[in-house]
């Protein structure tokens, strides 16, 4: 199903739902996801994700 998910999901929906699952994980939650991911997908979270996780939910909550 994971797989499913990653391959047929436009990949900025992904950074938003990557966001939402970080959002509401407790900080050793946080780690062992973050730390599951390869390096260079961290990157690009922590690079692009994040920030466009931190608009997203700027422009819905207000």
């Amino acid at each position: 199903l994971g797989d499913h998910l990653v391959h047929n999901t436009p990949k900025p929906t992904l950074l938003t739902l990557f966001g939402a699952v970080l959002e509401d994980a407790n900080p050793a939650e946080r780690a062992l996801v973050l730390g599951g991911l390869p390096a260079p997908v961290r990157a690009v979270w922590h690079v692009i994700g994040r920030p466009r996780y931190a608009r997203h939910i700027r422009r819905v909550r207000g």
